[in-house]
């Protein structure tokens, strides 16, 4: 018989801890998963029209305040995502902080805010720091806009983008070890952490499975696995 294949949807920041939160899964449950990973928007998007798979991981609580089609079942809070400063070590000498992203000559870029998480995110941050008129200003000066944290990193060590506002969790994705940053806490993030909220979806074939597998995120071992990569502080 064969074994039971949950499909995950699951935020691209995320992804890292998610395999070996299911590694570490598999040593008790007989099953395999199917993970596609993307912007939390995108994926949203695709889940609801499709109306498949098993479990749901965006980068923010936000993507759950509008179900209108009842898509989420049981849910589990296992971390939280910060946003951090991301400047390549050859600019870290003049780039430190959101202030210096605006100074003259800074090749920056940010998500963008329609298609995934951190996008969102940094939008909020700027705009409870600088206001609208603030958000505008690094919206006319970035010179790229990210569609998740791996495409952010992606402008980095291909575009030459010195630095740009990411997940601080993405660190632990980058897959060009010659890619030397330096990440920068952004103080007003810490207050802004976004809530991760792990859930079983409605239409889930294996509905037992899915929901073993939410409540072993949340426990002591998901939430070890869980600070390991950056994305800690889930109770």
């Amino acid at each position: 018989m064969a074994k039971p294949v949950l499909t995950f949807y699951c935020g691209i920041t995320m992804v890292p801890a998610m395999q070996s939160m299911i590694k570490a899964f598999q040593k008790t449950h007989d099953c395999t998963f199917r993970i596609r990973q993307g912007g939390s928007g995108e994926l949203l998007r695709a889940l609801s029209l499709f109306q498949k798979g098993d479990l749901f991981l965006p980068g923010s609580e936000s993507y759950y305040h509008k179900n209108e089609k009842n898509l989420f079942v049981y849910r589990r809070t296992i971390g939280k995502n910060r946003l951090a400063l991301f400047v390549r070590a050859q600019d870290a000498d003049r780039i430190r902080s959101l202030e210096d992203l605006l100074k003259k000559g800074v090749y920056f870029a940010i998500g963008d805010p329609w298609i995934g998480s951190v996008g969102r995110a940094t939008r909020t941050l700027i705009r409870s720091i600088y206001g609208e008129a603030g958000w505008r200003d690094y919206v006319e000066k970035a010179v790229y806009f990210g569609g998740d944290s791996r495409d952010l990193l992606r402008l980095m060590d291909e575009e030459g983008i010195e630095a740009t506002i990411n997940w601080k969790a993405a660190a632990f994705r980058s897959s060009n070890p010659s890619l030397n940053l330096r990440i920068y806490p952004i103080p007003a993030a810490n207050t802004q952490a976004k809530k991760l909220i792990i859930s079983t979806l409605r239409f889930s074939k294996h509905p037992g499975l899915a929901r073993a597998f939410v409540d072993f995120a949340a426990s002591s071992t998901g939430q070890r696995i869980m600070k390991c990569y950056g994305l800690g502080d889930g109770k």
